[in-house]
């Protein structure tokens, strides 16, 4: 079982559980055994950056990295093999670190609307590790849905808020 947060910036009053020398990221994997890179999706970061990181945490450690919004947001998962291969070549710098590809969609994407069995599809090629999806629109928690993600390993996100039918959610590993 991995426990991990988004980013690992210790908040004060928890520091004394990572305290000791060393970078945030490396006091940070001293406690907790993965984390999820946010700021992927803000902006691609250099590969020396990747591997500095990959370098900074022990050989167990995982790193679950978010597609840039460029991907999930702009081009709503309609992107060339080429983003894709731009994503990988990326993040290569974590080698086998990398642990999931996370996609996380905006709340006006649908199911109905998306390419999505060509996205996974193309990213199914690329990549066979984890892949996790955070939907945020109600149309990704029906049969059809469910269906594709599992056809691609796709594990779905739960998130707070639910989705406005507030089916509960649950947590598969594919």
């Amino acid at each position: 079982m991995r426990i991990g947060t988004a980013g690992w910036v210790i908040p004060r009053q928890s520091a004394a559980m990572a305290a000791g020398e060393g970078s945030h990221l490396e006091r940070y994997a001293r406690v907790m055994n993965c984390v999820e890179i946010n700021s992927s999706f803000h902006r691609a970061h250099r590969p020396a950056t990747w591997v500095k990181w990959a370098e900074a945490v022990p050989e167990d450690f995982r790193f679950s990295v978010k597609f840039p919004k460029t991907v999930t947001h702009e081009a709503k998962l309609a992107v060339p093999a080429a983003a894709l291969d731009g994503f990988f070549a990326e993040t290569a710098g974590l080698g086998k670190k990398l642990g999931v590809v996370l996609a996380q969609l905006p709340p006006s994407l649908g199911f109905e609307d998306c390419p999505a069995a060509e996205f996974f599809g193309a990213l199914r090629d690329r990549w066979q590790g984890s892949v996790a999806l955070e939907p945020r629109h109600a149309s990704w928690f029906g049969a059809d849905a469910e269906e594709l993600l599992q056809r691609h390993r796709v594990g779905r996100v739960a998130t707070d808020p639910y989705p406005s039918d507030e089916r509960m959610l649950t947590a598969t590993d594919y």
